[in-house]
């Protein structure tokens, strides 16, 4: 595990605050969903670095065909859309009934989820708002379920997290939180460059016709200065694998006899940026699919 420089306080993000224009909180989900299209040097992007993961975590491509993937916290869609052809494509080319993945959140952003499932019959999408905390399963009696949190798990303080992932414990079969921010120094260095980078180039290559954005971005300091301070706050709220689990195993009247938990940490794109994962899985579910 890389080296945590300073304990976590739960800072607020500008993003997180009521007073935060709409606008300005779609721009930044349209950035980190340009993030996961990077590619390393290895020629793979974080998403598709992810979805091994994910795929790997749920006990590989045959297990993955008995689930329906939930994004928990999907702002523009994420990594969803590269899931879903990358785990469709292997179970089509093995036989398997392509696997459907659902776009949830607390702020649906409609415009971009309705593009994303014109895309593709295999996504789906929930118009209202959903609270993670108070979730309900979504996948039918023939599936089971994974929710997965993609950089987006910071946002909860404890007492959030904590009902966030009893509701997966209680009424999901298994779930997954990537996180690229922590409380290392490689992930605060990488996080605030790609943070300032990712909102310029978001600007420049989605929002190119819109002078609105481009003075913004560029005119004035305070647009990238928000992107660099929520990134390091994200920083500051990242959790360790103890920390995370704790959060768990705390609460005494939680059954967690059926599962287990793994974590781990890649870097995924040299030499600084690591992703950070922490997975539940129902032992029912591994077994099942063994």
């Amino acid at each position: 595990m890389s080296r945590v420089l300073f304990p976590r306080f739960h800072l607020t993000e500008i993003e997180d605050t009521s007073w935060c224009p709409s606008w300005l909180r779609d721009h930044a989900h349209a950035s980190l969903a340009r993030l996961w299209q990077i590619k390393s040097r290895r020629g793979y992007s974080l998403a598709t670095q992810a979805c091994n993961i994910l795929l790997d975590s749920v006990g590989g491509i045959g297990a993955a065909a008995e689930f329906t993937f939930v994004d928990s916290c999907a702002g523009a869609g994420g990594p969803t859309p590269y899931f879903e052809k990358y785990i469709n494509k292997q179970l089509e080319a093995g036989g398997h009934t392509p696997v459907r993945f659902v776009l949830t959140d607390w702020a649906p952003y409609l415009e971009a989820w309705q593009s994303l499932s014109a895309q593709s019959m295999n996504i789906s999408y929930i118009e209202e708002p959903i609270d993670a905390s108070k979730a309900v399963r979504i996948a039918g009696p023939e599936k089971k379920e994974c929710r997965i949190f993609n950089l987006c798990f910071h946002h909860f303080d404890d007492p959030e997290a904590e009902k966030v992932l009893r509701s997966a414990i209680e009424s999901a079969d298994a779930f997954l939180i990537f996180e690229i921010t922590h409380r290392t120094l490689p992930s605060i260095i990488y996080t605030a460059t790609a943070s300032l980078f990712g909102a310029l180039s978001t600007t420049w290559i989605e929002y190119w016709w819109s002078p609105f954005h481009l003075i913004f971005t560029y005119l004035i300091p305070l647009f990238p200065i928000y992107y660099v301070f929520d990134g390091v706050v994200s920083c500051i709220r990242g959790r360790t694998p103890e920390e995370t689990f704790n959060l768990i195993r705390r609460q005494r009247d939680l059954d967690l006899s059926e599962w287990t938990f793994t974590n781990g940490e890649e870097v995924v794109l040299p030499p600084l940026g690591t992703l950070f994962w922490y997975c539940g899985l129902k032992k029912k579910a591994q077994e099942e699919s063994s």
